[in-house]
């Protein structure tokens, strides 16, 4: 799998999701950013370094669809909150993933540095969701977000959304050698 396949196929989910005609920016500007945006979080994912989410041989494609997903719930793909010009939690939660940030991620980086870089906000979610997986691997598949949406393990109604919306896309359009 290549870093263009897995983008191009992403790219299909976030305009379904979200379509770029509505944002302010533009479709066309919007579409352009979307493209970027995929060809991000396909580096991020495909980068040897980083551990999938998910096992398998479509790992790392479901992980790279679960960060878009996710994305698409906290940021809406917004031009403003990808830029860090609108940041939610009282000016906490930074990037497109809307990670929370305390001073400094765990990897060292600030909130400003997320948004100048969205691979360090990309990637700054994916081990915040691997916090949460591994916190909450005692809830059903569909919660196991609880601790990256709520901050604990527990039933939460925007974790199960965020999971579903990548799980169900996978059922619906799977990522194949023809895709």
């Amino acid at each position: 799998m290549t870093i263009d396949a897995l983008a191009a196929w992403l790219v299909t989910a976030m305009t379904a999701w979200n379509p770029p005609a509505e944002h302010r920016e533009g479709e066309q500007a919007a579409t352009e950013r979307y493209a970027s945006i995929a060809h991000d979080v396909a580096e991020v994912v495909l980068d040897s370094n980083e551990q999938p989410l998910f096992d398998g041989p479509q790992g790392r494609a479901q992980t790279a669809l679960l960060l878009a997903a996710v994305a698409s719930y906290e940021s809406g793909f917004r031009r403003e909150v990808d830029l860090g010009t609108i940041r939610g939690d009282n000016g906490r939660s930074w990037c497109i993933l809307q990670v929370q940030v305390f001073g400094r991620t765990a990897e060292q980086w600030t909130g400003k540095e997320l948004v100048e870089d969205r691979t360090r906000c990309l990637r700054a979610g994916l081990h915040k969701m691997h916090d949460s997986f591994e916190a909450c691997k005692k809830l059903p598949q569909v919660q196991r977000l609880s601790g990256y949406t709520r901050g604990h393990c527990g039933p939460d109604p925007k974790a199960e959304w965020r999971m579903r919306r990548a799980l169900n896309w996978w059922k619906a359009h799977p990522l194949t050698a023809d895709t």
